[in-house]
């Protein structure tokens, strides 16, 4: 109830004087009505004393068809209990003889529920109209015996919607949804109803033939196909839309206006998407099939699913093959690449480096005492100094070297096209941030660890076992030296 209005404009039908409200924060305007001016929808909330008729059948007759919040005025216990009978949940009664106490009370709830009463009909992501509020209109477009003028309705469905929520995240595709939802809103002024009914799908109803209704479904299609829905400074998505339009008010049920909209929605989807398609449309392709609608509908649905079903399932597999294959090349532990990987890459880059003759070094690194490191804190100790001295190494390399893990408390870097020089300059300020970190014990107790570090150059001569042992020799040496420094 914090939502009030400002001004409220009441409907009194009563001959009462007007209440005098007490502890009421509403700014109130008292209209006196009558039988003739009762009509008039300019009101917010209606008072509607059972005094002004003889019996309740008036009343009732009154307030079925003002279809306003109204406050009923009761005198008696009796009289509230017949009009609970029929009175609607939002809106209320009031005792005449407390009026003073309770219609500022009264208003309150009946203004709330009002507003209330609204948002229920407001779908919260976009801000648009909601699936119910659709079919509540569409009903009683349905239902209505006068003739009116021609109204079309445009259906929407974003093309690949899950592909976008799967790359992007829902977040993503929840920007994307309520950006459509105002789009929708800015070219479609003057629309009988713009609604999301549900998920990636909105509907416009509008004035006009099934002409009309296309040439704007296809206005539409231009504008959103040429949008750039921008999710972040560096990512920008474009999406297509399918439609379906429907003429309005030639169907006999909801249930019939919703299957001649799947009809051209799935027929738009198996043309290749990004399609307009009408009921006129989607019923020269069932003839020109020789068939009925109800078949060429079910064989589009078929092709479609069965589209979107492989395409999934080629999408999961790609991305299981990924994982595995991240698992198969990258160290559990460090998250650095393994043994394996190198032993692989270590050769293709060897291969590459004698064929267009350039220059390539590796780093090997020892961490010095780290079995004096499991014995003292113990093992997950240990651990927690291999991943910090991988983030080290990962931090202090650049973009094109890489980072493996040689075995143990031992790492490998490779790098392609540097001469022995860089790798030096490299090694060296990998050994200073080693040698500057500190670890903390699962114990409490802190530490330092350095590195003794061999670097060397690819010779022509070298394979993968010959520079690798090179390598080694550097780091023995490095640690007969006195350990914490680099060799080569």
């Amino acid at each position: 109830m914090d939502e009030q209005l400002k001004a409220v404009r009441v409907g009194w039908y009563s001959i009462k004087d007007f209440p005098q409200p007490q502890n009421l924060s509403l700014s109130l305007e008292w209209v006196r009505v009558d039988a003739s001016t009762l009509w008039e929808k300019n009101f917010d909330v209606v008072v509607l004393d059972i005094q002004t008729g003889e019996t309740l059948e008036p009343v009732q007759y009154i307030y079925a068809r003002i279809a306003l919040p109204t406050i009923i005025l009761v005198d008696t216990i009796e009289q509230e209990s017949a009009v609970l009978c029929w009175l609607g949940a939002t809106d209320e009664t009031c005792n005449s003889h407390a009026i003073d106490q309770q219609i500022g009370l009264r208003l309150q709830r009946i203004i709330w529920h009002s507003q209330q009463k609204h948002l229920f009909h407001l779908d919260k992501l976009t801000g648009i109209s909601n699936f119910q509020k659709f079919k509540d209109y569409a009903f009683q477009l349905l239902a209505s015996t006068e003739d009116a003028e021609a109204v079309c309705l445009i259906y929407l469905d974003i093309d690949r919607f899950k592909f976008i929520n799967d790359r992007y995240g829902h977040s993503g595709g929840d920007q994307i949804l309520q950006s459509i939802g105002q789009i929708l809103q800015q070219y479609a002024l003057g629309a009988g109803i713009v609604a999301r009914t549900g998920g990636d799908k909105f509907a416009i109803c509008v004035r006009g033939n099934i002409e009309q209704g296309k040439a704007f479904a296809e206005f539409l299609k231009t504008q959103l196909q040429a949008y750039e829905f921008r999710l972040t400074d560096q990512s920008c998505v474009n999406l297509t839309v399918s439609f379906a339009v429907v003429p309005m008010g030639e169907q006999t049920s909801i249930e019939e206006l919703w299957q001649e909209i799947n009809q051209c929605i799935y027929a738009a989807k198996k043309q290749g998407r990004n399609q307009v398609v009408t009921t006129e449309e989607f019923n020269a392709i069932a003839d020109a099939a020789g068939q009925d609608k109800l078949i060429t509908e079910f064989e589009h649905r078929i092709r479609v699913t069965a589209e979107r079903m492989v395409s999934e399932m080629v999408l999961k597999a790609s991305r299981l093959a990924k994982k595995y294959r991240a698992e198969a090349e990258h160290d559990g532990l460090t998250e650095v690449f393994n043994r394996r990987y190198l032993d692989r890459l270590l050769l293709r880059e060897i291969e590459r480096s004698h064929k267009y003759q350039q220059r390539l070094t590796i780093l090997l690194l020892d961490l010095d005492h780290f079995g004096e490191v499991n014995r003292t804190y113990g093992f997950p100790t240990g651990d927690q100094t291999l991943i910090t001295a991988a983030k080290i190494l990962r931090n202090n390399v650049r973009a094109v070297d890489w980072v493996t893990r040689y075995g143990g408390e031992e790492f490998c870097i490779v790098m392609a096209d540097t001469n022995l020089h860089t790798g030096c300059q490299i090694a060296e300020r990998i050994r200073l941030a080693l040698s500057e970190e500190i670890v903390t014990a699962y114990n409490g107790h802190q530490f330092r660890v350095t590195a003794s570090i061999g670097v060397v150059e690819l010779k022509p001569d070298d394979d993968p076992v010959s520079l690798l042992q090179r390598a080694s020799d550097r780091v023995r040496e490095s640690k007969q030296n006195g350990r914490n420094q680099i060799c080569f």
